[in-house]
């Protein structure tokens, strides 16, 4: 599914996929909410929707006789709303934040709190919205894949990046994850012409794997790569030791602790909408 799970942590694909049963504390809250607004995670989550809507009208051409209509498109904007994305993130965040040692954390935060902070978060954010562009994704793809063919340095440091940050792992989980959430979703909506059983979708999913694996690989490498082109060898230098400090995991798990609550979620929603949908053609 969506491609924001990078540092996401690895839940169990057999178990469910709803939130943590126990209510954060109100610091805990506290704390999700200046992690939401220091990461500037109002300026990702529309840019998460368009992802969305562009991924759906793949998926529309695939499932959906002569395409998704209107209703398709705006049932995915409405599961991919903002608002409910920034909940359901400081929800997740929240409920994780009693396994982090509290001063991890802020230490992580402050980082983004500094003026190179700020210009990683402005530069990761202009390279989503650049490669929603089916064209530039695939030019970022191919100058990673040459500067690696080339063993150009930068790639080398990209590829230390992804190895101290742990990005492919999890990721890998994290699509898996969304795919068995769809699936039930799917499932729970009417859309399967035979019912699969919760095995069988989570069977499924891990079909899926290889090719997961490897479209997250190309697309994080070359993400990175395009992200933090007009960077020096010594900030990049900078950026890994952060990425692989204890403060920096500790902020990260936190994060995609939060997002794992949005894509499980929204994923759920994604597969209920499918079905909806589905069922609307047939009738």
């Amino acid at each position: 599914m969506l491609r924001f799970l990078s540092l996401c942590l690895m839940i169990a694909l057999a178990g469910p996929v709803h939130a943590q049963p126990r209510a954060p504390l109100p610091q805990h809250q506290q704390t999700a909410v200046a992690v939401w607004e220091v990461m500037r995670l109002d300026n990702l989550a529309p840019i998460l929707r368009e992802e969305a809507v562009a991924e759906g009208t793949e998926m529309a051409a695939a499932m959906f006789p002569r395409g998704g209509t209107g209703r398709w498109v705006d049932g995915i904007r409405a599961i991919y709303d903002p608002a409910r994305i920034r909940m359901l993130f400081v929800a997740g965040m929240a409920a994780a934040m009693p396994a982090a040692r509290p001063e991890d954390v802020q230490k992580g935060l402050a980082f983004y709190g500094t003026v190179f902070g700020q210009r990683m978060l402005a530069l990761e954010a202009s390279a989503r919205v650049a490669m929603l562009d089916a064209d530039v994704e695939a030019t970022a793809r191919d100058a990673f894949a040459r500067a690696v063919r080339q063993r150009d340095p930068r790639a080398a440091r990209i590829i230390r990046l992804i190895q101290v940050a742990d990005l492919i792992e999890p990721n890998v989980a994290g699509g898996l994850n969304a795919a068995v959430a769809f699936s039930r979703g799917f499932q729970a909506g009417g859309g399967f012409a035979m019912p699969l059983s919760d095995g069988e979708i989570v069977r499924d999913a891990w079909a899926q794997e290889s090719r997961l694996r490897g479209d997250t690989e190309g697309w994080i490498g070359a993400y990175l790569f395009y992200a933090y082109a007009v960077l020096g060898d010594a900030e990049l230098d900078r950026y890994i030791a952060y990425a692989g400090s204890a403060e920096g995991q500790a902020l990260s798990r936190l994060m995609f602790a939060g997002f794992d609550a949005v894509f499980a979620q929204t994923s759920h929603d994604m597969g209920l909408a499918a079905a909806a949908e589905l069922r609307g053609r047939q009738l």
